[in-house]
């Protein structure tokens, strides 16, 4: 009986931390895509823009830091044991494409390192497509 109650904590933990990743990934999106643009067009952004970023992406950097110490300190059913091992990893890959995603843009000098930025944004789909995986093999 034990082990069925830990499974629903584990399992709502693991729920709550994907639906703030998932509401902050829409709140974050549109700031992405300002970037994106510009880099793809070669349009400017506006010093306005910039500053919303800067404080957008640091609130995200800062949830997702702590959705990760979340899924580090949950204590994981025997039977997926491994997978959840797996599912911090990913999750902690996550965290640092979007660190590095933050870190791409000098916010202060209004400029982006486009190699840095289009790097991140790779790690953070790779990662995202490994913790959608790994959380459908966690659910069945």
């Amino acid at each position: 009986m034990k082990r069925r109650a830990d499974f629903g904590h584990y399992v709502s933990v693991l729920a709550e931390v994907m639906e703030t990743t998932e509401n902050m990934g829409a709140k974050l999106n549109p700031f992405f895509e300002t970037f994106r643009k510009s880099l793809d067009e070669g349009k400017d952004i506006s010093p306005e823009d910039y500053d919303k970023t800067k404080a957008e992406f640091e609130n995200g950097v800062e949830l997702y830091e702590n959705n990760l110490r979340k899924l580090q300190g949950l204590e994981a059913p025997i039977a997926i044991i491994g997978v959840h091992k797996k599912l911090v990893g990913a999750y902690r890959r996550f965290c640092e494409g979007c660190a590095h995603m933050n870190s791409s843009i000098d916010y202060a000098g209004r400029w982006v390192d486009a190699e840095q930025f289009d790097v991140s944004e790779k790690e953070q789909g790779n990662a995202m497509d490994d913790i959608a995986r790994l959380v459908k093999k966690i659910m069945r």
